[in-house]
């Protein structure tokens, strides 16, 4: 019994160790392999907090090239992203592995199904011996644990179709817990560098 408590306490304390140590300026994504990553000022296009003074619809919020996102496609991107997260927050409580799937962009399966990555995964998790062989050993070992309970405090547009989705895990500290990006009418998580 002792040996499955572990695999349940070990995790979340990481998490919450984890988020404790998480910088105070920029924004740092969750990360799927254990590794911190900050994210500066200058690497995200900013956009205005949803609880900023009352805008008018048309407000423009942020600008890529030629493209411009008014206030209200800001506020409609972050329902959207909410109902997203909502869901993945109920396929990860399940741990529904076929869901989870539908959900996830070419890049992000190539990524995490090759054996080098599982590999250098595999050797970073908090539990020794754990050796992820396949995506779903990836979504139940690492994706699962790290994405509990996850919610929309903020979006943040990198581009005109991909947004960090950003939580507050204590005053005055966020962390970027997935990036998606809208292929068509459907929200997909993607690489941070893809």
């Amino acid at each position: 019994m002792k040996p499955k408590l572990c695999l349940v306490v070990l995790p979340l304390l990481l998490f919450l160790y984890s988020c404790s140590s998480i910088p105070q300026e920029g924004i740092s994504e969750l990360p799927d392999s254990n590794q911190s990553v900050v994210e500066t000022d200058s690497d995200i296009s900013r956009t205005e907090p949803v609880d900023a003074p009352v805008a008018e619809d048309t407000e423009v919020v942020a600008t890529f090239d030629t493209v411009s996102i008014t206030k209200k496609a800001f506020l409609e991107t972050k329902s959207e992203i909410e109902l997203v997260v909502g869901d993945l927050n109920r396929i990860t409580f399940a741990r529904n592995y076929d869901a989870w799937l539908e959900y996830l962009s070419t890049e992000y399966v190539d990524t995490y199904s090759d054996p080098a990555v599982l590999e250098s995964v595999s050797s970073s998790l908090p539990i020794k011996g754990i050796r992820l062989r396949n995506l779903r050993d990836y979504f139940m070992y690492v994706f699962v644990p790290s994405r509990q309970n996850m919610r929309v405090d903020d979006i943040q547009y990198v581009s005109p179709t991909r947004v960090y989705v950003i939580m507050e895990l204590a005053p005055g500290s966020t962390a970027a817990i997935y990036i998606l990006e809208k292929y068509g009418e459907k929200w997909q998580l993607v690489l941070k560098n893809q």
